[in-house]
């Protein structure tokens, strides 16, 4: 008996420590819980999707990933609080996000310090351009779409126009961005107005922006309160052109809820991939998951398969990152700058029905 405790106590840490060694850990800081986790939990499902794929095919050189999670709940401090567990505890290769760009701003001081890849799949203000050498993200930042879509709208022979957004890092890259174009262009923003991301009603706002002789709005929200402003643009009946300069209407669940109120809507987004690994996603995502890929779940993806790439050829991560020039991905073709921000076409859509068309490339 006291052969066998001993040969236990001697061979369960071995085994342990083997099982460590023939693990990769990658870290991901996503909104899993509160009202940002509609857009966490897309890219979670799509970055698990990817693990067990990669896992199911051999793994990286032999080893299986392991993806870690931290719950940002969209607030910079749990943020903070989730890289500095993940760094302290599981010590993973690199880092998936994060999701809202407070949160990211928040983080990317921390990763860059400890010289630790951070990939977000969803945030776009332009600050993030600036945060680091190891920052990346796989979505346009806020700077792009604002210049091409300022442009397009401009170009629609309206010069005076509104904005309403909402009041975080997000929105107030988008609107900072639109504003600075559309004016460049030669237009002008006569009136914006700003509302909390907890707000349940932009009636006030609105009834300014009507006061205002604008000749378009130009909004600024998110999947979560995108449905809540439209209704509201359509209860005071503010019946002037409407502009969306995020993906909100991108999101099929957006689009049901808010009926009738999104009805030719333009906005802009990226551009859907037309290749095989997005159609493959796409089938494997709607198998298990029993829906279509919602938003940011393909740039999840695509990041768990950069950073893998990066490791199986032997690559330093960063490195092999600036080095991408037209990867064909689930989320489209992408390249990296010398900022580490992703260059992709954008799509310019309208919604007709339950769904979008496409109006532009850019």
């Amino acid at each position: 008996m006291k052969k066998l405790i001993f040969y236990l106590l001697f061979i369960i840490p071995i085994l342990f420590s083997c099982n460590k060694k023939n693990e990769i850990t990658i870290g991901a800081i996503l909104p899993l819980t509160g009202d940002a986790a509609q857009w966490g939990i897309p890219p979670q499902k799509a970055a698990l999707l990817a693990v067990e794929e990669i896992n199911a095919n051999g793994g990286i050189n032999g080893k299986k990933i392991k993806l870690v999670i931290e719950d940002s709940q969209c607030d910079p401090s749990k943020g903070v609080a989730g890289i500095n567990k993940l760094l302290s505890i599981n010590k993973p290769i690199a880092i998936v996000g994060a999701v809202c760009s407070s949160v990211t701003l928040a983080i990317a001081p921390i990763a860059e310090k400890n010289k630790i890849v951070l990939i977000s799949p969803a945030s776009t203000n332009p600050q993030i351009t600036n945060a680091g050498d190891y920052i990346f993200r796989v979505i346009p930042s806020d700077e792009l779409r604002g210049k091409v879509f300022a442009e397009y709208v401009y170009s629609q022979s309206l010069k005076n126009g509104a904005i309403l957004y909402i009041n975080n890092d997000g929105g107030k890259g988008n609107e900072e961005t639109f504003k600075k174009y559309f004016e460049l262009n030669g237009g002008k923003i006569s009136i914006d107005e700003s509302y909390m991301p907890q707000a349940q009603s932009v009636k006030t706002q609105l009834t300014k922006i009507r006061e205002v002789n604008s000749e378009f709005l130009m909004v600024v929200s998110y999947p979560n309160d995108a449905v809540m402003v439209l209704k509201d643009i359509s209860e005071i009946k503010f019946n002037k052109p409407l502009f969306f300069q995020t993906e909100a209407l991108d999101d099929p669940t957006v689009l049901k809820n808010a009926g009738e109120t999104a009805e030719n809507v333009v906005f802009i987004t990226y551009a859907e991939a037309d290749n095989g690994v997005s159609k493959n996603f796409k089938l494997a995502y709607k198998s298990k998951y029993n829906t279509e890929p919602e938003l940011f779940a393909a740039e999840a993806y695509d990041a768990i398969y950069l950073i893998s790439k990066a490791i199986k050829e032997g690559i330093d991560i960063k490195e092999y990152l600036y080095s991408i020039k037209n990867y064909s991905g689930a989320s489209g073709t992408l390249t990296f700058d010398i900022n580490g921000d992703v260059i992709k076409p954008l799509a310019i859509k309208q919604v007709k029905g339950q769904t979008s068309e496409i109006l532009e490339i850019k």
